[in-house]
Parts: C-alpha cells; sequence; structure tokens
C-alpha cells in the first residue's frame, strides 16, 4: 500500500496524541535504508523510527508542524551538499549526517570499508585505499553535475542512469559527455539542453578544495563499488545489497564517533529523554 506524505502526517499527528506515547521520541527520517540503519541503534522502547514519504522537504516540513504540538520530535536528513557550502539546516529540530549521506558516512569508514572488500574481493588490505579513492574521483563528476542541478534549478533527471555504460573500470574515467546526455533525454523539463553549456558550467564549480565525501552521493558509490565487484570477481552482488553489506557492518561504535551522534544526544539531554541503546 502506497503512503502518501499526507496519510504519515495524519497518522503521526494521531500517534503523538495517543497515551501509549506519552514520553515516547519520534525521529523522522528520509528512506527505508535510513530507517534500516537506524533502527538498530535507537532505544525502541523510548523511541519511533519514521519514514517520512516525500524527501528532505516535507520530512522538515513535516517536523516543523509536529513541534507546535509535541515537543520529543526530530528529523535525520542527508546534508546532500549543505556542509560543502558551509550551511546549516534553517529548521529546527532537523539534524544533519555528517557527510553527503549515511551511505557515504559508512563509506568513509576504513574499517567498514575494507570488511566489505575482504568479503567480495581477494585485494589485499593495503590496496583498498586506492579503490575507494578511485571511485570517489570518478563519480565526482556527477557530484558536480548534481551540484549545478541544484544551484540553477535545472530541473535535471538523474534517476536511473546505468553506470555501467558510463565507466571504464580499468581507468575509473566516467564519460561525461554520455552522461550529460543520458540524463538530458530524461528530462523533458530541463531548463539547459545545451551538453558542451552544462560542461563548461560544471567543470567551472570544480574545486580541488571540496571534500568528495561531501560532494559525492552513496547511492552512486555504491553503484559503481558493485560494478568493480562484479568485474573483478565471479560472484555478482546487486548495489542494493552491497548497501545492505554496509549497514550491517557499520555499527553503534562506528556511529558514536559521529557530530550527529553526538549532537542529537545533547538534544536528548537538554529534553530529559533517552535516544540509544
Amino acid at each position: 500500500m502506497h503512503v502518501t506524505y499526507q496519510d504519515k502526517l495524519n497518522e503521526l499527528r494521531l500517534d503523538i496524541t495517543h497515551p501509549k506515547s506519552k514520553g515516547k521520541v519520534f525521529v523522522c527520517l528520509e528512506g527505508e535504508s535510513d530507517v534500516k540503519l537506524f533502527r538498530k541503534f535507537f532505544n525502541l522502547e523510548k523511541c519511533k523510527v519514521e519514514r517520512i514519504p516525500g524527501g528532505k522537504f516535507k520530512l522538515e516540513e513535516c517536523v516543523t508542524s509536529l513541534i507546535a504540538v509535541y515537543r520529543l520530535i526530530f528529523g535525520i536528513r542527508d546534508a546532500d551538499f549543505l556542509h560543502l557550502e558551509n550551511k546549516t539546516s534553517i529548521h529546527p529540530n532537523i539534524f544533519l549526517t555528517d557527510c553527503h549521506d549515511m551511505e557515504m558516512n559508512m563509506i568513509s569508514v576504513e574499517e567498514v570499508f575494507s570488511s566489505i572488500l575482504f568479503e567480495f574481493t581477494n585485494l589485499k588490505q593495503e590496496e583498498h585505499g586506492a579503490v575507494r579513492d578511485n571511485i570517489l574521483k570518478a563519480i565526482s563528476f556527477i557530484g558536480y553535475f548534481k551540484l549545478l542541478n541544484e544551484i540553477e534549478k535545472l530541473e535535471i533527471n538523474f534517476e536511473g542512469i546505468d553506470f555501467d555504460k558510463l565507466i571504464d573500470i580499468q581507468t575509473f574515467e566516467i564519460d561525461k559527455n554520455t552522461l550529460i546526455d543520458t540524463a538530458l533525454n530524461q528530462s523533458p523539463n530541463t531548463k539547459e539542453r545545451n551538453t558542451s553549456i552544462l560542461l563548461g558550467k560544471i567543470n567551472s564549480i570544480i574545486s580541488v578544495s571540496h571534500n568528495l565525501y561531501q560532494l559525492c552521493n552513496g547511492h552512486d558509490f555504491m553503484k559503481v563499488l558493485s560494478i568493480y565487484i562484479n568485474r573483478k570477481v565471479s560472484r555478482k552482488i546487486k548495489y542494493e545489497n552491497l548497501e545492505s553489506q554496509f549497514r550491517t557492518t557499520y555499527t553503534l561504535q562506528h556511529y558514536q564517533s559521529t557530530n550527529l551522534y553526538k549532537n542529537t544526544l545533547n538534544w536528548a539531554t537538554e529534553q530529559s529523554c533517552n535516544l540509544y541503546q
């Protein structure tokens, strides 16, 4: 059954007024993968972990609406490009991931990333860092393309792009022109359709000082990593299953080193409530 944003908002409005919800903390998240990850961190006897349909803006809208009637509610959203641009959330009770998203956060932990490569490849540990760096560099162009799309509100659709046809896994080079053309072909409402103009604009915002963990999207990284693994070994793994492996490997101890954990813990102290296991 498809649950709309309004359905979920109505459900939560009823839930927070129920006597059994008194004193419980409502944690609002963007996606199903976020729910799967955070459910193992939060104390589910004290917290309710909820997915809000509609993306980050609906998440912010939901939390802003509900804190007017219930104080023990907050949201966690992907930082996306906010850290890259030295921005913070302007909405109350909204916390940001340390990296672009939680997938990038998991990827950034050497122990976690190495565990995955040990599981699916025969690479030596000293080779793992180069694989991660090469994939980050490969998808950085896509990250800048998405950043440009956000800055100029170009309405370009990046959903479902097949990276298998765009990346040379030997050199980790992305076919930039084909990537732009592919995105344009599935974006009938975009405000810019000239590939050369877009390429020039993307190149103009590239900076060596940018942190690639803030620029790059974790799902893009997982897709390219799955292509790399599939071509390295006979065993095949879908990127969704790879993401599941990362979530399994990423522990509460890893999460406790993040600013997100510290910020939400400080909030819980101020509110005199319990959040974590």
